[in-house]
């Protein structure tokens, strides 16, 4: 089903904004390739503000590891926003999981769904994705510095009919009058908060709290193998520590997929 009930506005994004969030430049695009890639170009161009780009549809969404990213019109939420932290490029991925938090709070307060994160980087409903999210480094000058941080999220709302490839494994938070301007604002009000603490992460307990893998058996992939062991933490840095026959074993987002064991 179409959530037809509310479209993106730039001025009511900005009226549910923190007034200490407001100075952030907003775009809104009915159909764009992606927000990212977007995001990209004006900083290629020389843009240095606080960016959040907004979209009702993506011609070319995109994932992690190149995958594409389905975002059909009208039924979901497709958003970028850029910020300039200028932290350690190795603290990067603590975006991710701060974006990840943002959302499950976000969504949490304005419905009456519980999702959970599936580490990395998915937020998963009732055991099926329905948000993703792909955090990108950009450090043009100082190779060490994460001196601008794009932070996409993609979350499925009323979106009921998908690919034959994702069918299976995606889903949406099945609201059909959520105002999608106020969904992404307090996402992003979240989200500017945290980001004031990658340094000393403030949101990693919540993180795990909201965890959908945490003391569970998993599976994982590593250099093309197959590997079972139980996830027993998730570091300041979102790298996830598992039990093995070995011993302990820190995973980083950049080495393995995941899913929940069958066993």
């Amino acid at each position: 089903m179409v959530n037809t009930a509310v479209t993106l506005e730039k001025e009511k994004i900005k009226s549910f904004l923190l007034p200490e969030n407001r100075d952030v430049d907003i775009s809104v695009f009915e159909s764009i390739d992606s927000t990212n890639t977007e995001a990209k170009r004006r900083l290629e161009n020389g843009d240095k503000r606080t960016m959040l780009i907004c979209a009702e549809g993506q011609t070319a969404g995109r994932g992690r590891h190149g995958k594409s990213f389905y975002s059909p019109e009208k039924t979901g939420v497709y958003f970028t926003l850029v910020i300039h932290p200028d932290i350690p490029l190795s603290l990067a991925a603590r975006a991710t999981t701060a974006a990840a938090v943002s959302v499950v709070e976000a969504i949490r307060e304005l419905t009456d769904k519980k999702p959970l994160i599936k580490w990395v980087n998915d937020v998963f409903l009732d055991g099926k994705k329905i948000c993703g999210i792909l955090t990108e480094a950009v450090s043009p000058t100082d190779r060490t510095k994460a001196e601008s941080l794009i932070i996409g999220i993609g979350i499925n709302i009323s979106t009921s009919l998908f690919p034959d490839e994702i069918k299976d494994t995606a889903s949406s938070l099945g609201e059909n009058e959520l105002d999608k301007n106020e969904l992404i604002a307090r996402i992003c009000n979240y989200l500017f908060g945290y980001a004031e603490s990658l340094n000393n992460p403030t949101h990693i307990e919540k993180y795990k709290k909201y965890s959908l893998v945490l003391g569970k058996e998993i599976t994982y992939e590593k250099n093309g193998r197959a590997f079972f062991a139980r996830a027993v933490d998730i570091d300041e840095n979102g790298s996830l520590k598992v039990e093995t026959e070995n011993g302990i074993e820190t995973l980083d987002s950049g080495e393995i997929s995941i899913k929940l064991s069958d066993k």
